[in-house]
């Protein structure tokens, strides 16, 4: 199994559908914002202390709408995770330690279309495409 960075496979990063990388992204310079998400995701998974599946990074603007993505999804930027959990007090669980490990990520809590978390570092994108785009921001969906 390769790896992109601690913890994550290369193929859970890449676009599912077309097994690109975003289209600047140097696997072998890993640099900001890019590494931000990743050293997050490195910290908030051993606190974890077990696995956290990464079921969508990166997704291409044709991928991005074949799974319902906003149009300015930061997946298409390849600026965004979704966790998945076993259930919903797990994602709840895995939330708190989130918010206490990385408060700056962007995060929302995904319970009436499955058992997910989203994280992303979307206030690193210049001009922000949304108000939203802002550090710490949280939401249901």
């Amino acid at each position: 199994m390769k790896y992109i960075a601690p913890y994550i496979t290369d193929s859970e990063y890449r676009c599912k559908c077309c097994s690109e990388l975003p289209p600047d992204f140097d696997p072998t310079d890993i640099a900001v914002p890019y590494g931000i998400l990743f050293d997050a995701f490195k910290v908030i998974r051993e606190s974890w202390g077990k696995p956290i599946r990464i079921t969508s990074g990166y997704r291409c603007p044709m991928h991005n709408a074949m799974v319902g993505g906003k149009v300015l999804s930061v997946h298409q930027f390849g600026l965004a995770f979704d966790l998945d959990c076993d259930d919903i007090d797990e994602v709840y669980e895995l939330d708190s330690v989130i918010k206490e490990i990385a408060p700056d990520l962007r995060r929302g809590k995904y319970i009436d279309i499955g058992t997910f978390i989203h994280i992303d570092v979307a206030y690193f994108i210049y001009p922000s495409a949304s108000l939203a785009w802002v550090e710490g921001q949280t939401w249901v969906g």
